[in-house]
């Protein structure tokens, strides 16, 4: 189901998995969780996934059960997290590892604590199959996180566009395939395991990428990015797409995530943008810009 090899997987662990097509276009970069052997979480970005799921088994005849659990997710972020966290848990929660969960109880129930989140900050994702306990747990971590003046949020994109935390819909999308966007060390392609895509991508490799998910520098302190923006060269042809912007107060100026086609994705190649009826300079750079 997916390029990346899960065959040495191991239980209690979360892995960052691209799903493909059959033209190998990403359909899916998924969180997926191992629960057990015969057992599995695929925690999903903004894309349907399940009645591919589903066809892909029906197509292969494999016999498995797909299902949506019903699954709420609460995200405790930021570098109080763990402290907040601990005063609830207990130490052990402290010590699980990056991208790794184990089960906690609150109020009578286990909930599936992953280290985990959308944010270079740090913190927990608590995967919650009961309501009941779960809005307790919400109203907890409010009460004990007074000290640490916690507060409701969403995710920030400022810090997810400087961390080059890819967005499915924005960044990337089913047009695009793994090794353009930058994903070549979540794909196998030299393994005995067998996926959807596989060939193509091999093809893909073969012949080499046309087109580079990159940083972009933009001369602007403002940005509003509604969809794709052109980008140009000094002749105006077209060399890239910006699909990302925002304005980042550590650099100053508007940054950005930008498909950038060959050969104009080198590090510090120039670049002209309209935005809003002016057109600024730009520069393109390495992601994560930090």
């Amino acid at each position: 189901m997916t390029c990346r090899d899960l065959s040495k997987s191991k239980i209690g662990r979360c892995y960052y998995c691209p799903i493909i097509d059959d033209k190998a276009g990403l359909i899916n970069d998924p969180i997926i969780l191992k629960l057990d052997e015969q057992r599995w979480w695929i925690s999903i970005a903004d894309s349907d996934v399940i009645l591919f799921a589903k066809g892909l088994a029906i197509g292969h005849k494999f016999d498995v059960k797909i299902f949506e659990p019903n699954v709420d997710i609460l995200a405790v972020q930021g570098p109080k997290s763990f402290m907040l966290m601990e005063k609830i848990f207990g130490k052990k929660i402290t010590e699980i590892n990056f991208f790794g969960f184990d089960y906690f109880e609150f109020a009578g129930a286990k909930h599936l604590i992953a280290r985990s989140g959308w944010s270079k900050q740090g913190g927990y994702e608590i995967f919650v199959e009961n309501t009941k306990s779960g809005l307790a747990l919400y109203d907890k971590l409010f009460e004990l996180g007074k000290e640490f003046d916690v507060k409701p949020g969403c995710p920030n994109l400022i810090e997810r566009i400087e961390s080059a935390l890819l967005s499915y819909g924005n960044d990337i999308d089913n047009n695009d395939n793994p090794l353009e966007c930058g994903l070549d060390k979540y794909v196998n392609l030299d393994t005995d395991v067998n996926f959807l895509g596989k060939e193509k991508l091999k093809e893909v490799r073969k012949q080499g990428i046309t087109r580079k998910l990159m940083g972009v520098k933009i001369e602007s302190k403002e940005i509003n990015v509604a969809k794709s923006i052109k980008i140009i060269d000094e002749k105006n042809n077209e060399i890239g797409e910006l699909r990302s912007g925002v304005y980042s107060p550590h650099f100053g100026k508007v940054i950005g995530i930008a498909m950038m086609f060959k050969p104009y994705w080198n590090n510090s190649q120039t670049f002209k943008i309209e935005l809003n009826g002016t057109s600024f300079d730009g520069k393109v750079c390495d992601l994560p810009f930090i």
